[in-house]
């Protein structure tokens, strides 16, 4: 499946901050024209991108039933759809597979100024500090291994095959925290075309096993934001807290 960028709506959950590295989401779309296709990285939100970094992305993955194979070799800022992103160089052919990829948005400290990208090392007396990282899937075809755990810190597993979810079905999710359910978070959903004004956004609660069940009002793309703030954080000499994002992208209704 295509996830043009146009196309997709990216609605970030208010984490507990509000900060250059914790408002916004990274997302990943695949890319054909006459050139080849590519992967593409991309950062912020439908009517506020901002240019990813290449060295903030650790990892970018196409995982098949035969294996995983790394995409990160080549990557390089690009722009597609008039956005800045970080992208493959082109392939003859569109990954079918489950992309994944890890961003590090590093350390970021809250001061008189305002945030900024350090840690409390540098602002012992910084009255907040946290340290930011991004992490992505999407599902590039319908025989992709959608229910595999790729073990990110925070990830969105689908129970159920989303492309045979068609519009007015269910998608069943679970979200993992460090490989255990998370419950009790809110899961967002957007439409895949029309952005979404915030008091508007549907939102999903996990339960006890960290599993909700996500409504398919539509065919087509569609993208899924979870947002997790954890303290104290795992390096906590140079930050009070750790927020975490993840999204998941998969084509509803598109069994081909």
């Amino acid at each position: 499946m295509r996830f043009p960028t146009k196309y997709l709506v990216v609605i970030c959950i208010a984490a507990a901050t509000s900060t250059a590295a914790s408002a916004h989401d990274m997302w990943l779309t695949v890319h054909s024209d006459g050139g080849g296709s590519r992967v593409a990285v991309n950062y912020g939100h439908p009517d506020s991108r901002s240019a990813p970094a290449v060295e903030k992305l650790l990892d970018l993955d196409a995982i098949t039933s035969g294996g995983t194979q790394s995409l990160r070799k080549g990557v390089a800022a690009a722009a597609i759809d008039k956005s800045p992103v970080v992208a493959t160089t082109p392939s003859p052919e569109a990954p079918r597979a489950l992309l994944a990829a890890r961003y590090d948005m590093g350390f970021w400290v809250k001061t008189p100024d305002g945030y900024r990208n350090s840690n409390k090392l540098n602002f012992p007396d910084a009255s907040d500090s946290l340290w930011s990282m991004k992490f992505a899937k999407t599902l590039s075809g319908a025989d992709a291994p959608w229910d595999k755990v790729v073990g990110h810190e925070l990830e969105i597993v689908p129970l159920t095959n989303p492309s045979t979810v068609a519009a007015g079905g269910v998608l069943r999710v679970r979200v993992l925290f460090r490989g255990q359910p998370l419950a009790g978070v809110e899961i967002e959903r957007g439409d895949g075309v029309t952005p979404v004004a915030d008091k508007d956004i549907p939102r999903f609660t996990t339960n006890s096993e960290g599993i909700a069940d996500i409504p398919i009002i539509k065919d087509g793309p569609h993208l899924l934001v979870v947002d997790y703030k954890s303290s104290p954080s795992r390096v906590p000499a140079l930050a009070a807290s750790d927020i975490h994002g993840a999204t998941l992208g998969f084509s509803a209704g598109s069994p081909k």
